[in-house]
Formats: C-alpha cells, structure tokens, sequence
C-alpha cells in the first residue's frame, strides 16, 4: 500500500473500506446472535432462508466460494463445509473469513483488480476481474446482512446498528467493535 500513487490508493480503497465494513458488521451481528436465547438462531423466520442460521450459513459459503477463485484454489463445484452447530462455532469461521478477505484487501494494486479470474458457475465459467468479483462479494453481503439484520427483530436481541463503519467522522460509534479487533482508527482511515 506505502507504494500506491495517490491515484491508485483512490482506486484501491474503497475495496479496503468494504472489506473492513464486512468485516465489523459480521462481528456485531455474530454477537447478537450469539446473545440469543436457546434455539431462537435456528428458528424459522421469514426470509429467502429460513432461519438466522441458514442464511449467515448460506453468506459464509459463498464468501468461501468466492475468495477459493480469488485464490485460484477452486477446481470445481465447492462442497459445503460442515454443519456449524451454534452462532459462537459460526462466528470463530465467519471471523477467520473476513480476516482473509480485509488482509486480501488491504494488500490490492490496480493491477490486481483488473486481473480476470475464473468463478465455476453451474452451467459455465465465468471469466470476471478481481475488482467486479469482489463488489459482487461485498453487495451480496450487504443484502443477507440486511436480512439477517430484519430476522433479528423478531428475537430477544436487538439487531445492532451495521452501516455506519466507512464514515471517518463517526468513530464514536465503533470504538468499542475496533477495540475488540485491535484495529485503531488510523487503520481504519487507510
């Protein structure tokens, strides 16, 4: 990143601020969910999935799915990882995924965005750039966050505030999610 003309870092930063922005609304909805009474993660909602659980699941595999193309470890058609019996199981794996993906981020050149890949699709490959594929990443997050946030209404916990993050004047409202990530404003601002 010390390398990056300020053209570049205009260009590269708003993937770091989306990763981030992932990264710390995943956290606060990990721990609602894990604050919710006994069998209310599995409960059936209404939503596209049926429940918290399957549509954070459903999030996960596809963030996997699609840093396996980043990475150029895909071969084939993905199988789901295993079954993740409680939120605090999930949120341990949702971390280490978002981990991934703002490291990932953090790191990208203007180069490596227009880099094309290939996602295996159903009935074909797609040819897509790093830059494309990551904005699909992160929209497709922000939509089942958005659900996932709505599910929580109807539970014991109180869907936390997940959109603020990428506004440099609101540190107020995250001090405590970047404490509990080590990350420091600074960082944050990158």
């Amino acid at each position: 990143m010390d390398s990056m003309t300020p053209s570049q870092d205009l260009i590269c930063r708003p993937y770091r601020q989306l990763a981030r922005n992932a990264r710390l609304a995943n956290a606060r909805l990990d721990r609602a969910c894990k604050a919710l009474r006994p069998g209310e993660w599995e409960a059936a909602r209404t939503s596209f999935f049926p429940s918290l659980r399957e549509t954070m699941v459903h999030l996960l595999n596809a963030d996997r799915y699609y840093i396996d193309t980043l990475r150029g470890d895909l071969t084939g058609p993905p199988t789901p990882p295993g079954s993740r019996a409680t939120a605090a199981e999930f949120a341990t794996e949702r971390a280490e995924v978002d981990d991934w993906l703002v490291d990932y981020c953090e790191t990208l050149t203007v180069q490596a965005l227009s880099r094309h890949i290939s996602i295996p699709w159903p009935e074909r490959t797609l040819t897509e750039t790093v830059a494309d594929t990551l904005l699909h990443v992160f929209l497709h997050g922000q939509h089942h966050r958005g659900q996932i946030h709505a599910m929580l209404s109807g539970t014991s916990v109180p869907p936390p505030q997940i959109d603020e993050f990428v506004l440099t004047d609101n540190g107020e409202a995250r001090v405590e999610d970047l404490r509990a990530l080590g990350w420091s404003e600074a960082r944050l601002a990158q």
